[in-house]
């Protein structure tokens, strides 16, 4: 049963209620859902509402990066099929706010509830906000990846908020398959695990350019992985510490794509017994939604038969975020996605790829709803995150990119390796439509969209099947790239073919840091690249690279290489001496400060060889945009550089003389600054985050010249870069610029 301890009530609580129940009452006149706004004003009137509010007796809470919406829907309509009288949050939000709304439509006037079981989606970062003053019975979390950076950080930081606020008297149902989420809690013994168990289109590692999992979350040690489902989710093993996954009980034991039907075995009951069930369209996101939704249902008392029943009824994942329709011959499908998620992205790419015959692929993921602020930019490191390699697969025809960040697109699908042939870039959804060559042969044509351009995706959609039925053909005269952009013309020539040392590539991945090697191996590609590890010895320690680069990382892996590296601290001050170029980002350059304190006083003491002290508050995330001027030399002209920083941290120390950039957007080592990062001698520390080095090729041109001894570098792909560039300069300019939260 949940439990709750209520607050005292007193005079602001019953105002805060009446005033609420007037919202939803006005709200249902309206036609519209309540969402969140009864919780707003209940807390104007009382900040300890949802303390106060009687809560229902059996609460069940459904979170986690993907999956947790869909689930949770299936979940309550399971439940209902079988007579559960419940509430739930699908017209409210996912947040402290929204939860509050819920159980005010549930509540009478005086706060008692009327129903008694709650099965509600719940917000990561609201654990926070809300476990504090809620005990749910029951936590299903459906796994952990890396989501929007500028709202999650990383999954180490999402898993510390909602570990820390889950209570020891909640049941938590956990993917045994994700070795992040499956470690939740550990003062919680009240645990289930589920498991998908081995399937035919596993592979040997995780899947993807960039991978949650690099390394053992409880010793930094190297994972060996026995087979991957879906991208990290699978089975594996620390070599260093013997860290595995947890026995599951319920386990999926076969799976019958003919039939549509999944076997679990109850391994915790006796006889460990077997049940089958029903899917509808089979994906492996659908598997795990659909068996975690029957595992909580399970453990809720449901029977079996009842929730094989249920679904041989027609309870199942619903087709929300997917849609499908034929026309003319022509089938036109839309795939969505969370915005700034890499991994939802990368599956919708994956599963466009994996689509029989010949396709097209209309690319809408720069967020519209925040491209309609004058004042606002987004991030798009995460680009460089996801995995638009799938896109050369040769039966994709042809590549439309649609949205106000195009230019950055299109240079990492350049990167990417995408036929520039097939690349075509323009502004509008009706012009998506008429890019569309409809003469090619190509039957299939799909939409891989941002949730929030939904509206954008219609119009499209209705102006292609305009096109279909009155017998259009053809399409764009020309692509929007020219073939010799991607060509030898772009390949770099240098005198000498430099050594570049990349520092903890496996934790270097945060944020689209990855996209800085990404963009140097595309841009020296004679170049020999050496990629220290975890437990390697350091290629410097040796030897003279001509290039040292460490990337951003979570808090935890911050610790790990400063340990790492403590052992080769004076050698790496040494070469920092001699003028050796070493690009150090994101968070990277906090491993290099004299220390690190959080919020609760606790100190890291890092290698020394920054005169800074870096303060840490992961209850606060500072964002800006920067534009600024790098200086070369003395009396050099200065170079633009532009960016973004998210962090937790604000930075104590003296650049006066040795700054990275001299701000004009943004701020420095901290709130109060203009100059931002670092520069000792050859040494760059900057906090900018993400893909720097694509986002500015005249800086990337000044420091490659350098790093090669002078000789003649050609940046890969310049052209697109220095679209992007240009017009982020000028984006930057503007007064009040900021980046969208």
């Amino acid at each position: 049963m949940s439990t709750a301890v209520q607050g005292r009530r007193g005079p602001r609580f019953h105002l805060a209620m009446a005033a609420a129940k007037a919202a939803v009452a006005g709200l249902k006149l309206l036609r519209r859902n309540a969402g969140q706004m009864p919780g707003v004003i209940a807390e104007k009137f009382d900040p300890a509402f949802l303390d106060h509010i009687d809560k229902p007796a059996h609460i069940v809470f459904v979170s986690g990066t993907n999956g947790k919406t869909t689930t949770n829907n299936l979940l309550n309509d399971l439940l209902a099929d079988n007579g559960i009288d419940l509430i739930d949050n699908r017209a409210g939000g996912n947040i402290r706010t929204g939860i509050e709304s819920t159980f005010v439509k549930n509540a009478t006037l005086s706060g008692r509830q009327r129903k008694d079981t709650a099965v509600m989606e719940l917000d990561e970062l609201s654990f926070r906000r809300v476990l504090p003053d809620v005990t749910p019975e029951i936590i299903l979390v459906t796994n952990l990846y890396r989501d929007s950076f500028a709202r999650n950080a990383n999954p180490e930081f999402i898993f510390s908020v909602m570990s820390e606020h889950i209570s020891p008297k909640t049941k938590l149902i956990l993917n045994a398959d994700d070795l992040i989420s499956c470690r939740l809690a550990p003062q919680n013994t009240n645990r289930v695990y589920f498991s998908l168990g081995p399937l035919a289109e596993d592979t040997p590692d995780p899947q993807g350019i960039v991978c949650d999992l690099t390394a053992c979350p409880e010793c930094g040690g190297k994972l060996e992985y026995d087979y991957c489902h879906l991208r990290h989710l699978g089975h594996a093993h620390c070599t260093s510490c013997g860290f595995t996954n947890p026995d599951p009980a319920y386990e999926v034991i076969a799976v019958d794509r003919d039939a549509h039907t999944f076997t679990v075995r109850e391994n915790a009951a006796d006889g460990l017994p077997e049940y089958t069930y029903r899917f509808g369209v089979y994906s492996l996101t659908n598997l795990y939604n659909l068996f975690a939704a029957t595992v909580v249902a399970r453990e809720m008392g449901l029977a079996p038969a009842a929730i094989a029943a249920s679904l041989e009824r027609g309870i199942n994942v619903t087709a929300a975020r997917y849609a499908e329709q034929e026309v003319g011959g022509k089938r036109l499908v839309a795939l969505a996605s969370k915005g700034e998620n890499s991994t939802a992205t990368s599956v919708a790419l994956d599963t466009i790829r994996r689509e029989p015959g010949d396709k097209i692929v209309i690319l809408m993921l720069a967020d519209a709803h925040k491209a309609e602020s004058p004042t606002t930019t987004e991030y798009i490191g995460w680009y460089y995150q996801s995995d638009f390699e799938y896109l050369t697969d040769p039966a994709i025809k042809q590549v439309i990119v649609q949205g106000v960040t195009n230019e950055d697109l299109l240079l990492r699908l350049s990167l990417a390796g995408i036929d520039p042939t097939k690349l075509y870039m323009v502004t509008t959804p009706d012009e998506a439509a008429d890019a569309v060559d409809l003469s090619c042969g190509v039957d299939n044509i799909f939409w891989a969209y941002d949730i929030f351009n939904g509206a954008d995706v219609d119009k499209s959609r209705s102006r292609l099947i305009h096109r279909i039925e009155a017998g259009e053909q053809g399409g764009p005269a020309s692509p929007s790239v020219a073939e010799s952009d991607g060509g030898a013309s772009s390949r770099p020539t240098s005198s000498a073919a430099p050594v570049i040392e990349v520092l903890f590539p496996e934790y270097g991945n945060q944020a689209g840091d990855n996209g800085n090697v990404m963009y140097l191996r595309a841009c020296l590609p004679d170049a020999t690249f050496i990629e220290t590890s975890h437990g390697d010895v350091p290629y410097f320690a040796e030897h003279r690279p001509d290039l040292i680069v460490m990337c951003g990382m979570t808090e935890g892996q911050q610790v790990t290489a400063i340990e790492q590296l403590k052992p080769y601290r004076d050698r790496l001050a040494e070469l920092v001496d001699d003028g050796v170029f070493m690009l150090f980002t994101g968070n990277a350059p906090e491993t290099l400060c004299r220390r690190i304190t959080d919020a609760r006083g606790e100190r890291i003491e890092g290698l020394g060889i920054i005169d800074a002290e870096v303060a840490r508050d992961t209850a606060t995330r500072y964002l800006c945009v920067q534009s600024g001027s790098f200086v070369p030399a003395p009396g050099a002209e200065p170079l633009d550089v532009v960016g973004f920083k998210i962090q937790f941290t604000q930075v104590a120390g003296d650049n006066a003389g040795r700054f990275f950039i001299e701000d004009r957007a943004g701020w420095g080592l901290d709130e109060r600054s203009k100059l931002e990062g670092f520069r000792i001698n050859n040494l760059f520390a900057t906090w900018i985050i993400g893909p720097l080095l694509p986002l500015n090729p005249d800086f990337t041109s000044w420091l490659l010249k350098n790093v090669t001894g002078g000789g003649s570098v050609h940046l890969a792909y310049e052209p697109q870069a220095r679209a992007a560039f240009v017009k982020r300069l000028h984006e930057f300019k503007a007064p009040g610029m900021h980046l969208a939260y």
